[in-house]
Parts: C-alpha cells; sequence; structure tokens
C-alpha cells in the first residue's frame, strides 16, 4: 500500500496550487471552484508540515489526548467569551455585522487558537 511521506504531500499541495494560478489565468470560472482548490492545497500543505515536525513523536497517545483536550477546552471558553461580547456590544452600541464575515472570523479564530494552545500546551505538559 502506498504510504505518501510528507514531502510528497508537500509536492502535492504545491502543484494544486500551480493548477489554481494557471486555470485563474487562463479560464473564467466560478469562484468557489478556486477557492476549493486553494483550500486543498492549503490541506496537503498542513498535512505535509504537520507530519514533519510530529515525525518524531507518537501519534496517539495519553499526553497527546491530554493536551488535545485541554486546548478544546480552552478554545471553547475564548470564542464562547468572543460571543458573549460580540452579543453585548450589539446590544449597547448597535454594531452591524454581517453573519457570513462573524462565523468565518469565529471559525478561523478556533483554528488559530486551538493551534496555539496546543503547541503551548504541547511545550508545557
Amino acid at each position: 500500500m502506498f504510504k505518501p511521506d510528507y514531502k510528497t504531500k508537500l509536492f502535492i499541495g504545491f502543484l494544486i496550487f500551480i493548477l489554481n494560478i494557471s486555470l485563474q489565468s487562463l479560464f473564467t470560472l466560478h469562484s468557489f471552484i478556486y477557492s476549493a482548490l486553494t483550500a486543498l492545497a492549503v490541506f496537503f500543505f498542513v498535512l505535509g508540515f504537520n507530519e514533519k515536525r510530529f515525525e518524531k513523536e507518537p501519534k496517539r497517545d495519553e499526553r497527546t489526548d491530554k493536551i488535545t483536550a485541554y486546548a478544546g477546552f480552552l478554545t471553547f471558553y475564548i470564542i464562547f467569551l468572543a460571543i458573549v461580547i460580540l452579543w453585548q456590544l450589539n446590544y449597547f452600541f448597535d454594531i452591524s455585522i454581517e453573519y457570513n464575515v462573524l462565523l468565518s472570523s469565529m471559525f478561523f479564530g478556533m483554528l488559530l487558537i486551538f493551534s496555539i494552545a496546543r503547541i503551548y500546551y504541547n511545550k508545557k505538559i
């Protein structure tokens, strides 16, 4: 069975990214196709970088489960606090934020907070 290493995953991500750029310059397609190709390229980049970064650590054990749980709890509490603060700001100051901008920023904020918390707890625990 073929099991690609991190170099193969990075190369696939690079090829998808180059394909996306060439498709954008040659054809006029729906923007969702370009977004999906960019997301797929980033997915392969992240897979490759994570595999390279964590190749000396065990894939899954009690320590990594504990670190992931702590990072998930911290992410939940910070995002919940941000939602409450935005709700109160909207109540008192009547801020108009579009829901798609709010949801996408919350989603990427969750990813960023989770990855930072996981790196922090990985060094601390």
